[in-house]
Formats: C-alpha cells, structure tokens, sequence
C-alpha cells in the first residue's frame, strides 16, 4: 500500500526524524520536538509528539494550527496535500510498483460542450424538483444546452476527460457525449485540494445533493453493479484517491448498490471505505423528502466498513459464549454418548468434525451405531451413509440395539424400526461416493428432513487412493467447511495404521491412516482399541469355572473369571477435544447380546432400553 493512511503510519513511526527534516531549527524537549512556528525559526509555540499513540501530532498554539504530519509537511513546505503525499513517499522511499499491459489504453477527450451555466429549463428542474441548489451547480459546472443538463467530468487539474448529458425530467437517463472516453469520477472541480475524505455515490445528481448538505462528493461514471463497471474507473483514479482516508459509499440502497459498494472497497481497501446506510433510496430522494442535514450528517456518522465476512468482534459473540456456560434447558450444548462415565465430559457440538478411527475390526462402527440409537433418544436426527455394510444389515444390528436383546420379535423390530424412522435417514449406497455428491445429498437431508448429525462411513470408501494424499487433504477440508458453513456435527470414520494392531492399545492421533491433515482438521479424534487377548483369557476362564465346578479348583478359577470380567475389552480414547476440556480413556464393555456397549463392568447399570416393555421382546 501507498495510500495516505500507510503514509501516516510510516510517518509517525519516524516522528522525530520527520520533524527534524521539516523543521531543523527545532530541537528535542523531552517527548517532543519545538519550534516557534511552521516557519521554522527556533521557539517553543509549535510541538510535535514524537512517540506514543499521538506520535506525529502537532499543534502550533501561536497561529492556531495543527494536525498530524502531512498537514505539518504542507504547511512548512506550503505545497498542497496531493504534493505533500508524493514529497513524503519520496522521502520514505516508497515506489509505486510498476505494472505493464500487452496494449497500453489509450483514451479520447471528447470536444467541450456547448451549453452554459443554468438559467433556465434545467436550473427550474434541479432547483425546484430536485432540490439541488444554484451554487452547488455552479461549483460543479453543471451545464445546460435547452432542456438538456449536461455533466463534465474533470480531472483535478482542469482536464475534460469525458461528458454526460441527460433530459432535465425524471426516469432520463444520462449518457456520454462521446465514445472511448477515461472512466473517471464526476466532481473532481468541486473536491477542495486538502480535503481527506469524500462520498461516492451512484449517480451525478446524487452526488449534487450530498454536496448540498456540505460533504464533498463524487459519482461514479456508469452507476451500480460490480465488475467492470467499477474496475475500469478505479484503474484510472487508483492513485489520485490516494489522499483519501475515509471513503463513504452512499450508493444505491439496493441489489446494484450493494454490488458496486462490495466491488469498490475491495478494490479501494475496506479499511477505508465505509457503507452509507441512507433512510431512502439514494442520496437525492432523501434530498427531495426533506432529509434535514442533522439526519444526514448522522448517516455518515454511523457509516460502517465493509468488513470480511466471518471478520467479527468479540462481542458479536456474546450470545453464544454465554449459552457454552449457561446453555438454555431446550438447546443442549451437544449430544453425549451412553456411556456414564463420560457423560457430559464429551460432547459432539454443532460446526465439528469428529473423526473414529481403529484398526478393522476394532468396534468403531459398531461403537458409533450404538451412539446413534441414544441420540435418536436425546432428539437428534442422523442422516448416514454407510458405504461398508448394506442398509438392512446395520438396521439388524441397530434394531439389537435400540430392543436391547439378542433375537427380538418380529413386532419389536417393527417398533424399533419405527423408533429409529423418528431419527435416521440413511444414504443407500454401499460401494464408494464422491465427496461433493455426498455433501449434496447431506444437504438435502439438512434442508429438507433437518438433520444436525451426519456419518460417512469410512473415509476410504470416498473413492480416494490410499496414498493419495492431495486429495485426502481436498476432500476432509471440504467436509469440515460444509459441517461449520451448516452448523451441523458430522462424524467420520477412518481407518487406523496397520502398526496400531500390532503394537496395541487405543490408537491416538497419530495412528489415523492417511494424510495428516486428516487428523490435523479434525475437531475430536476418538481411537477404538479391542482387546481381543483379553476377550480369548475371558472365554478360557468362564470354561475353566464351569468346567471346575464341585472340585476344590472352582473357587480359584471363578475369582479370575470375575476378575477379567471386571476388566474392560475395548478402550474409547478421546485423544483430542478441541472445544472440550477432558482428553483421556474410557474402558468399555461390550454385550454381545445386545451388541451395546456400557462403561462399567456392574450389570446392575446394563440396563438400557428404548422401546416400551411390552414391545421389547
């Protein structure tokens, strides 16, 4: 950047090597530099800060002056502000980066009007039902050829480089006097030459009444909308709106507007440019309504940056910080799993991803499918795309697991299928997606049915190579921006490192199979670790008991069948969370009745049901 706000900023970081420059016959008095006057001669009336938030502030007290150090370079060097910007970035040893076009643009002048100053038809209409007055026409140059107005647009120096012309009624439109013309602002000849900020508006006459309540103002050349429209007289200005701190876009207040504002402060730099939001639609209706000056003074006042979006304060969060600690009875902070001893010590949050990862095997879809039924119960709606087991095989187990025995009836699997209909949609495709077709359907599902959970199981199955890195990396990034973009919680399942089965114990983040981006971009990472030696010691025991049974080696062999019972068989690690503050283990066991799973080996807390007693066998 080498608009006037860099400037100011470089400037006052060297506020004393400035003032020694500008003023050399001063001198140092503590935290600032001294001078008689903006002459130079030595004296104490005039103070420059040289440090601290008013770094570059002067005041002479002699002769009533002040402001920062461009206004102190003009008025020692008794050059205009355009000249003092161009001395000061010579000075800073700033250069405009020079660019080249294949075709240097080349402009026509068009030949000078002929009309003269209003007096007649178009002074009766501006004045009298535009509510434009004569002196503001005057300083613009507005001319007048019969019923015709006629607009020049002049560079600050004087130049003609284009016109407009238009019938003095309303709905006319205005249009060029000559082809090939520079697109350039309309009102450079009334902008005063020290002037550090200004309004743009949408059209010439808009611009006349915003002159008109005392703000220095300018129109663009061809009206509303963004792309070229804009682009092209912003190459032509770029530099000569250097001097400008503050642009206010009072433009239309509507679709065209909007997109022409959007499209000038990006190119401008938005953290100069600021929306005018205006009680009507465009400057000259509130002119002609009687918006009163105090009013319009305050648009301005109130005149907001456009800002990125997604770029907020802290207090634009208010709201949803305080629900994190306080969270209102009917909108719970996030879904839980079953298992007690984690309880709200981990939660799946809307805008998250988390992903499941263990060695094949291992439980992780089963785990997950367990967690679905009870957050069907919590008032969650699922939508799943199981790409690795067939519809009607996930319901079978499902259905074990919302009835909570192992052979239920035929009517308790009606009525747990008819529980599981109130909370899951499932995605039928088993075989491998793609993953911008996946989201779209995760859309409609959100959309349609409002589901606020979804799982895609497994990662592999999106039709991405294994060592395909690049596109792993594409396709989670994807995921997680459609999972904030919804404010939904989706969970994926990937596979762990061959090494994870064989060194043992629940895998971490370190162990996900893939790119480390996978890991990287996840929310929560969940690694599921079966303990299949353990669940072998388990069986041998319970026989060895049985088998001992009316011997003096029952007692023995019993103790270590309860002993190993009372062991967990798989670990749920929760090796990352990112908005949560628990990471850490849970020992699981697994009923192979149900196909549930508890967090405690108590059977006296293995009871959980979905279904009504009746309907649960």
């Amino acid at each position: 950047m080498a608009e006037i706000l860099d400037i100011k900023r470089r400037l006052a970081e060297r506020a004393q090597s400035v003032a020694e420059h500008l003023l050399p016959n001063g001198r140092k008095d503590g935290h600032e530099w001294r001078a008689g006057s903006v002459q130079g001669e030595p004296g104490k009336s005039l103070g420059v800060h040289l440090s601290g938030q008013k770094a570059g502030v002067w005041t002479d007290f002699a002769g009533g002056k002040g402001g920062d150090l461009l206004d102190l370079w003009r008025e020692v060097r008794g050059v205009s502000l355009v000249e003092a910007l161009d001395e000061a970035r010579d000075w800073l040893g700033i250069e405009r980066p020079t660019l080249h076009r294949p075709i240097k643009r080349e402009f026509a002048r068009p030949p000078k009007p002929e009309c003269r100053a209003p007096n007649a038809r178009v002074r009766d209409y501006l004045v009298e039902e535009r509510n434009i007055p004569a002196e503001v026409m005057a300083r613009y140059k507005v001319g007048e050829r019969g019923d015709v107005i006629v607009f020049p647009f002049l560079l600050p120096d004087g130049t003609l480089a284009m016109a407009k012309e238009r019938k003095a009624e309303d709905g006319a439109k205005p249009k060029p006097t000559a082809a090939e013309c520079e697109p350039v602002l309309f009102g450079w000849q009334a902008i005063p030459p020290d002037a550090r900020e200004v309004v743009i508006t949408e059209g010439e006459i808009d611009a006349l009444s915003w002159a008109a309540w005392g703000f220095p103002a300018m129109s663009v050349p061809f009206g509303g909308g963004g792309g070229a429209k804009q682009r092209n007289w912003i190459e032509s200005e770029y530099e000569r709106l250097d001097r400008f701190e503050r642009i206010y876009l009072a433009l239309d207040m509507d679709e065209q507007g909007e997109a022409a504002a959007e499209a000038i402060a990006d190119q401008l730099g938005r953290h100069r440019c600021l929306r005018v939001k205006m009680p009507r639609k465009d400057g000259n209706a509130c002119r002609v309504d009687g918006i009163d000056d105090a009013e319009m003074r305050a648009c301005i006042e109130n005149a907001a940056h456009l800002d990125p979006e997604g770029l907020k304060r802290p207090s634009d969060y208010a709201d949803n910080v305080i629900r994190l600690f306080w969270p209102a009875d009917d909108t719970p902070a996030g879904y839980q799993t079953p298992y007690g001893k984690l309880g709200d010590k981990l939660l799946f949050r809307p805008g998250e991803v988390t992903l499941w990862t263990g060695a094949t095997g291992s439980g992780k879809s089963q785990i997950l499918a367990d967690c679905t039924v009870d957050w069907i119960k919590q008032g969650s709606r699922i939508c799943k795309s199981s790409l690795e087991m067939r519809p009607h095989q996930l319901l079978k187990r499902m259905a074990k697991q919302t009835v909570g025995v192992d052979r239920p009836s035929e009517p308790a699997i009606q009525a747990a299928l008819s529980f599981l209909d109130d909370g899951l949609l499932i995605y039928e495709l088993t075989g491998k997606a793609k993953v911008d077709e996946l989201l779209d359907v995760f859309q409609f599902a959100r959309a349609k049915y409002g589901c606020d959970q979804f799982i895609i199981d497994s990662l592999m199955r999106l039709g991405i190579a294994g060592d395909d890195y690049n596109t792993q990396e594409a396709a989670i990034y994807r995921i997680v921006d459609w999972t904030i973009s919804n404010n939904v919680h989706t969970h994926l399942v990937a596979h762990a490192k061959k090494g994870e089965r064989e060194r043992g114990g629940a895998p971490d983040a370190e162990d996900i199979k893939g790119a480390m981006e996978i890991g990287a971009n996840a929310f929560n990472i969940l690694g599921v670790w079966r303990n299949r030696k353990l669940e072998d010691e388990k069986k041998e025991a319970v026989e060895a008991a049985a088998q001992a049974v009316g011997t003096q080696a029952h007692a023995a062999a019993k103790a270590r069948a309860d002993d190993l019972a009372g062991k967990p068989g798989v670990i749920l690690n929760v090796a990352k969370q990112r908005n949560g503050d628990f990471e850490g283990k849970v020992g699981l066991w697994f009923d192979v009745e149900s196909y549930q799973y508890r967090s405690s080996a108590d059977d006296a807390t293995w009871s959980r049901r979905y279904l009504p007693e009746r309907t649960a066998a």
